[in-house]
């Protein structure tokens, strides 16, 4: 592997000594495949299920590092951000606190 500059070392997150830990989307303009690198295991795994899924359309090529490239559908890229109003966190928290709950209750009948 190329060295880098070390003056880019400033600029990688605590912890990466290297480039491999990045996680990359590129597709140019107009095609319909993008290529794809990943370290992180969620997005690994989100790649693999969309190969088992749909072998004829996502291509996935593993790294001895446990990284992956694949090849995947554009339409597959969804890039989004999304914000929880306090009113469903409240709910969200308040739904957790039952389930917990019950699974306490229903571990100590046991």
């Amino acid at each position: 592997m190329t060295d880098f500059p070390t003056a880019m070392d400033s600029t990688l997150p605590k912890g990466a000594s290297d480039y491999s830990r990045e996680n990359v989307i590129g597709w140019y303009k107009d095609s319909e495949i993008a290529t794809v690198t990943f370290s992180q295991g969620r997005y690994i795994s989100k790649i693999k299920k969309l190969a088992e899924k749909y072998p004829d359309e996502v291509k996935v090529l593993e790294n001895a590092d446990g990284t992956i490239l694949a090849y995947i559908p554009v339409k597959a890229i969804h890039i989004s951000i999304t914000k929880i109003s306090d009113e469903r966190k409240k709910a969200v928290s308040e739904r957790m606190k039952k389930m917990q709950a019950a699974r306490k209750k229903k571990s100590e009948e046991n």
